[in-house]
C-alpha cells in the first residue's frame, strides 16, 4: 500500500511555527512591559527667587578684651578676694601678697620726703638772709655761692625722696593684684598661701560685654566689604542661636595663604556668649536679587559637572546639564541648563534613567 505523508509533514511544519510565534510574541511583551516601567518622584519648579550672593567662614569667639594678670611683686599670697567665674569692677581687688614690709617701707619713704622738704625750707631761708646781709657788704661772694648751692642741694634731695616714696607706694600698690578692666575671671591660677615671685601668672581677665570673632577672607573678597558692614554670626553651642555683628577692622597685610584678617564686634548684654565658643560667620556680598532658583535637593553633583532632571508634559525625564550661581542650604541659582517654569526633580534621581517614565507624588 503506498502512504502519502506530504500533508502531514507540512501540517506538522505549520504548528511549530505557530508554536514560535507564539512565544516570540510573549517575549517582546514582557521585555515592552519592562522598558516601561514608571519610576515615582517628588519634583518643584523653577521659580524666581530672592538670591544674596554670601561667603562663609568659622572661627573662636574671644572677649573684647582679655589679659593676663602677672604678680609684680614677691611674697605670700594673703588673700583671694575673687574666684573663677566671679565678676570684677575695674580696680578691684583679685589676689593680696603679704604687704607689711611694704608699707613700712612707704613709711620711711614719707618720712625722707618731709626732712627733705624742712631742709629745702631751711635753705631757701639761708639764702634769703644772706642776700638781705649781702648789701650791707657783710657777706662775701662766696657765702652767697655756697647758699645757692645748698638751695639747689636740698631741691635734689626733695626730688630723690619724693621718687623714693612714689616707688614705694608703687611696690605697696603691686602687692595687691587687681583689674584691669571690668569682666569676669575666667581663670585663676594662684591660691591661698603660694608664694608669688615676679612675672608668676596670677589669673585671667575677659571683659566680654561684646565679643569679637576674627575670619579669614580671600583677596578676592575683600574689596567686597567694609569697616561697618553687618554679618550674620551662628553659635551651634547655644543651638544655633543668631546674632548680627559689625565688622570693626580688616587687617592690609594677608598671611602666607593670601587670607585676610577680619574681626567682627558683637553685642553680649546677656553674657551667654562665651570666649573660647565655636561661631559661623556669614557675610553679603552684594544686595539681594531675584533669579531663577530650584531646591539644592534637585542638583545631582556629577564630578565637576551639575545635573538636573528635568520632567516634560509626558511625565518623561530628561538628564541636563546646568550652570549653578549662587547657592544656599535650601536652594540654587540657575544661570543656565533649564528655563523658568520647568518641573525638576527633587527625590528619587538615583532610580532614574534618561528617558525614563515617572509618576509625580505630590
Amino acid at each position: 500500500m503506498k502512504i502519502t505523508t506530504k500533508p502531514f509533514i507540512l501540517a506538522l511544519l505549520v504548528g511549530v511555527g505557530a508554536i514560535s510565534i507564539s512565544s516570540c510574541g510573549k517575549s517582546n511583551g514582557a521585555e515592552t512591559a519592562k522598558t516601561a516601567e514608571v519610576f515615582t518622584v517628588k519634583v518643584a519648579h523653577v521659580e524666581d527667587a530672592a538670591m544674596t550672593s554670601t561667603f562663609k567662614a568659622n572661627g573662636s569667639l574671644e572677649g573684647i578684651r582679655e589679659a593676663t594678670l602677672t604678680s609684680e611683686t614677691q611674697g605670700r599670697i594673703l588673700g583671694i578676694e575673687a574666684n573663677n567665674g566671679s565678676r570684677v569692677g575695674q580696680g578691684q581687688a583679685i589676689v593680696t601678697v603679704d604687704n607689711e614690709l611694704k608699707a613700712i617701707a612707704l613709711k620711711q619713704a614719707e618720712a625722707q620726703r618731709l626732712t627733705a622738704e624742712a631742709s629745702l625750707e631751711k635753705a631757701k631761708i639761708d639764702l634769703t638772709r644772706i642776700k638781705d646781709m649781702q648789701s650791707s657788704g657783710a657777706v662775701t661772694k662766696s657765702q652767697m655761692e655756697l647758699a645757692e648751692l645748698q638751695v639747689k642741694s636740698a631741691e635734689a634731695m626733695l626730688k630723690a625722696a619724693e621718687s623714693g616714696e612714689s616707688l614705694a607706694k608703687r611696690q605697696l600698690s603691686d602687692a595687691t593684684v587687681k583689674a584691669p578692666f571690668s569682666g569676669v575671671v575666667a581663670m585663676r591660677y594662684v591660691n591661698l598661701g603660694e608664694l608669688l615671685s615676679n612675672g608668676t601668672r596670677v589669673a585671667m581677665i575677659i571683659d566680654d560685654s561684646k565679643m569679637k570673632l576674627k575670619i579669614g577672607i580671600s583677596e578676592l573678597d575683600v574689596p567686597l566689604v567694609k569697616v561697618g558692614d553687618k554679618v550674620k554670626v551662628t553659635v551651634d553651642a547655644l543651638g544655633g542661636k543668631e546674632f548680627v555683628g559689625t565688622i570693626t577692622t580688616i587687617s592690609s597685610k594677608a598671611d602666607m595663604a593670601r587670607s585676610f584678617t577680619v574681626e567682627v564686634e558683637i553685642p553680649n548684654s546677656d553674657k551667654g556668649l562665651k570666649s573660647g565658643m565655636f561661631a559661623r560667620a556669614e557675610i553679603d556680598r552684594e544686595a539681594s536679587r531675584t533669579v531663577p532658583c530650584v531646591p539644592r535637593s534637585a542638583i545631582i553633583n556629577n564630578g565637576m559637572r551639575q545635573q538636573v532632571f528635568s520632567i516634560d508634559d509626558k511625565n518623561i525625564a530628561h538628564l541636563k546639564g546646568v550652570k549653578l550661581g549662587t547657592q544656599t542650604n535650601e536652594k540654587a541659582e540657575i544661570v543656565e541648563g533649564i528655563a523658568l517654569g520647568e518641573t525638576v526633580v527633587t527625590f528619587g534621581q538615583p532610580q532614574l534613567k534618561d528617558g525614563a517614565k515617572v509618576l509625580i507624588q505630590n
